[in-house]
């Protein structure tokens, strides 16, 4: 064989190796990425659960304000706060005390599985405080979880016994559920509710609308947060 050819070759046969053993290398680190980022958005609900059995159960919410001028300077002061915030914990602990400024009742739920587990409520009498209970036995929160979309909770009986005890409304109140949404998955919903305001059929909806607003602001901050962590974690030195 001529030295040219034989040269051409074992170039061909090197780049070959170069190539196979680069996507290999590709692979790998794809693979572990991949499972960095599943890792760390299970540190969410890993976090938060931590914190949840740290906290209070129950804190004094700020009830709902007066007028869309009050309404609007809360709403910007929390979204402010939820952009200073750079843990889980504080981000979470930032909407509950937003939603609660505006909303008579809040709760936060964490989804763990089939799970709902009580993070924290604020508003609520003792007697009607929110309790850990399985996610599919809730057909409004099933469904702003499967749809990743806020669901409004309407006045029930409270002989209905498919609706939690503190997500039973009375005549001419409103509830709403909005799913906090890190990456594709909810890591934990938001319940708020008008019960303690007086009823008002013509009231505007301005609480609700800032509540979602807050919910969806911090799902993002939750995001950006649990991203910039997985970042650290490759590129730190080993």
């Amino acid at each position: 064989m001529p030295t040219d050819d034989r040269s051409r070759e074992a170039i061909d046969t090197f780049i070959t190796r170069v190539r196979q053993e680069l996507d290999a290398h590709l692979g790998e680190l794809t693979s572990e990425l991949a499972k960095g980022v599943h890792e760390h958005h299970e540190t969410v609900r890993a976090e938060l659960t931590r914190d949840m059995e740290r906290r209070p159960r129950n804190e004094p919410s700020g009830g709902i304000g007066e007028g869309p001028a009050g309404t609007l300077e809360r709403l910007i002061g929390c979204v402010r706060r939820l952009d200073e915030a750079t843990t889980l914990t504080v981000i979470l602990e930032t909407l509950a005390e937003g939603a609660a400024a505006d909303a008579s009742r809040v709760a936060i739920l964490l989804v763990e599985g089939d799970l709902l587990r009580t993070w924290g409520h604020f508003g609520f009498a003792p007697a009607a405080a929110p309790v850990d209970l399985p996610l599919s036995q809730v057909r409004v929160i099933t469904a702003a979880v499967a749809l990743r979309k806020m669901s409004f909770v309407q006045p029930t009986d409270d002989r209905d016994w498919s609706v939690p005890a503190f997500m039973r409304l009375p005549a001419r109140h409103t509830g709403i559920v909005v799913p906090i949404v890190v990456g594709a998955e909810v890591v934990a919903v938001l319940y708020a509710d008008d019960v303690g305001r007086t009823p008002n059929a013509e009231a505007s909806p301005a609480w609700m609308e800032a509540v979602e607003i807050l919910v969806r602001h911090a799902s993002s901050r939750l995001e950006n947060v649990t991203s910039m962590q997985t970042v650290e974690l490759f590129t730190r030195p080993g």
